[in-house]
């Protein structure tokens, strides 16, 4: 029974610390932070310039994946189909451009790694060195 309990005690532990989001941008992008309402209005097409005017190139999981799921629950609270919906009605109204798809954290990273204007997102747990953390998504 003392093992069943360490053992469940380290598996929720584990899905905590991979449980959070964090956005992440090119290590010499002149934005630092953003706030929660910035990478919403970012994400949600809102704006397409960071606070400071630069532009900015928002980068997506694909439309099943778990990370994307995560993601825009903890931003906005809203599920995937939602956010698929609201999509769809801006796309149809010619309104906004969504964020640009991506295959993977890896390919998320490789893409910043060459465009100092491109955020995405990532589990925390998938960080490494040469990005810049710009904000968290919990």
């Amino acid at each position: 029974m003392k093992y069943l309990m360490v053992l469940l005690s380290s598996l929720i532990i584990t899905l905590n610390a991979s449980a959070e989001m964090i956005v992440i941008s090119h290590p010499e992008s002149e934005v630092d932070r953003l706030s929660k309402k910035q990478v919403i209005d970012l994400y949600m097409g809102r704006v397409q310039h960071f606070p400071n005017g630069g532009k900015a190139s928002t980068l997506d999981m694909p439309t099943d994946s778990d990370h994307r799921a995560k993601f825009y629950k903890g931003l906005t609270g809203k599920t995937l189909p939602q956010i698929n919906a609201y999509w769809a009605r801006l796309i149809f109204a010619g309104r906004a451009t969504p964020p640009q798809p991506v295959e993977s954290s890896q390919e998320v990273i490789a893409t910043i790694m060459k465009d100092t204007t491109a955020i995405g997102y990532i589990d925390k747990s998938e960080l490494v060195d040469s990005v810049k953390v710009i904000a968290h998504v919990e």
